[in-house]
C-alpha cells in the first residue's frame, strides 16, 4: 500500500492523498482520479510504473472515500466545488499544471477540472467513460434511449443505487457486490447488473460468482474495505448526477475541451460501452480513441498496456 498524505483543502474538508514528487523535471505530474466502487488503489500499477519513469503521481482519494470529507449530503458533491478542492492538491504541492487521469465517476471531476482550469491542465486522459457535456439530464430518457438502442437499460442500476435501501444492502453483502462488480465473466453486466431490477435481486437473492483473476486476495481486501465502510457516501456520487446537480453551475459553460484528450475505452464493458460517447469528438477538437479488449477496469486487467499507451501519448503532446 501507498503512504498517504491530508492535506485541509478548504476550512473543515479534507483530502486523502499519494503524492509521489517527479525526479525529472521534463516530465509531467499526473492526477489520477478514482471512480466507483474504488479508491486511489485502483491507479497502483499506474502509480507504481510511472513514478520510476521520473514522473510525479498524484493521487486523491475523492469525496466518500478512505479518510477523505464524506458527507452524507447528496448536494455537497457537486463537481464545480470538487474541482475547486483538486485545485489546491497542486497548489499545495508547487504544482502549476498537471495531465489528468480519469476512469469511471472520476471523469467528471477530471472533465471538469479542465473545462473550468484549461490553464492548469497538459492534457487529460480518459478511462472508460467518456467525455460528456453539460447538460440536463432525464434519467428515464437515458434509460429508454439505451433499451432501444442496445437491447437493455445501460444504467437501470441506478434505479437501485438512489434508493433507501441501497446502502445497507451493499453493506451487508459486500462480497456478493464486488462479485459483480469485478466479475470474471463480463457479460454478467448485460444480464444482472445493468438491466432494471437485476441488482436488487443479485443483491437481495445474494448471489455469488467468481471474480476476476486480475485481483489479488489482496487488492480484494482493500477493495473490499472501501465498499464496507460509509456507502452511503459514495452513492452519493449517483445521487447528485441523478439531480443534475451541476447544471446550475454548468449551464453556461463553453463544453469544449481545449486540451488534448486520450479516451481509452474497453471493449467488454457491457455498461459504459464506447459507442455511447461517439459523439464526444464534435466537443474534442484533439482527440485520440483506443480501444482494449477489457471490461470495466481496464487499468488493471491491463496495465502494461496502459502504462505503454498512455507514456507513449503523453510523450507526443508534452
Amino acid at each position: 500500500m501507498f503512504e498517504t498524505q491530508n492535506y485541509e483543502v478548504t476550512k473543515g474538508i479534507n483530502y486523502e492523498y499519494v503524492y509521489m514528487k517527479r525526479n525529472d523535471d521534463s516530465k509531467p505530474t499526473l492526477l489520477f482520479l478514482h471512480g466507483f466502487p474504488s479508491s486511489f488503489y485502483c491507479w497502483r500499477h499506474q502509480i507504481n510504473y510511472f513514478s520510476k519513469q521520473g514522473y510525479g503521481c498524484l493521487a486523491p482519494n475523492l469525496m466518500g472515500y478512505g479518510k477523505t470529507y464524506s458527507p452524507l449530503d447528496e448536494h455537497e458533491y457537486k463537481a464545480k466545488s470538487m474541482v475547486q478542492h483538486l485545485i489546491s492538491l497542486p497548489d499545495h504541492l508547487n504544482l502549476t499544471k498537471v495531465i489528468v487521469l480519469g476512469h469511471d465517476w472520476g471523469v467528471r471531476p477530471a472533465t471538469r477540472f479542465v473545462l473550468y482550469h484549461p490553464e492548469r491542465t497538459l492534457g487529460l486522459i480518459l478511462f472508460n467513460v467518456g467525455y460528456e457535456p453539460p447538460a440536463k439530464r432525464d434519467v428515464e430518457k437515458v434509460l429508454q434511449f439505451t433499451r432501444e438502442t442496445f437491447g437493455y437499460e445501460l444504467f437501470g442500476y441506478w434505479e437501485f443505487i438512489n434508493s433507501d435501501d441501497a446502502a445497507k444492502i451493499f453493506e451487508e453483502n459486500a462480497d456478493g457486490a464486488l462479485d459483480i462488480w469485478y466479475s470474471s465473466d463480463p457479460t454478467l453486466w448485460k444480464t444482472d447488473l445493468a438491466p432494471l431490477g437485476r441488482l436488487r435481486e443479485w443483491m437481495t437473492k445474494k448471489k455469488r460468482t467468481n471474480r476476476a483473476s486480475y485481483l489479488t486476495d489482496k487488492d480484494y481486501e482493500i477493495v473490499r474495505q472501501v465498499i464496507t465502510e460509509g456507502v452511503q457516501s459514495k452513492l452519493n456520487w449517483y445521487k447528485s448526477f441523478i439531480v443534475n446537480i451541476d447544471w446550475d453551475d454548468e449551464k453556461d459553460l463553453d463544453p469544449t475541451i481545449k486540451r488534448p484528450v486520450l479516451y481509452v475505452a474497453g471493449t467488454k464493458d457491457y455498461i459504459l460501452v464506447p459507442q455511447f460517447f461517439a459523439n464526444q469528438k464534435q466537443h474534442i477538437p484533439n482527440l485520440e480513441t483506443i480501444e482494449l479488449n477489457t471490461s470495466h477496469w481496464t487499468m488493471e486487467e491491463k496495465p502494461e498496456d496502459v502504462n505503454q499507451i498512455v507514456e507513449k501519448w503523453i510523450e507526443k503532446i508534452v
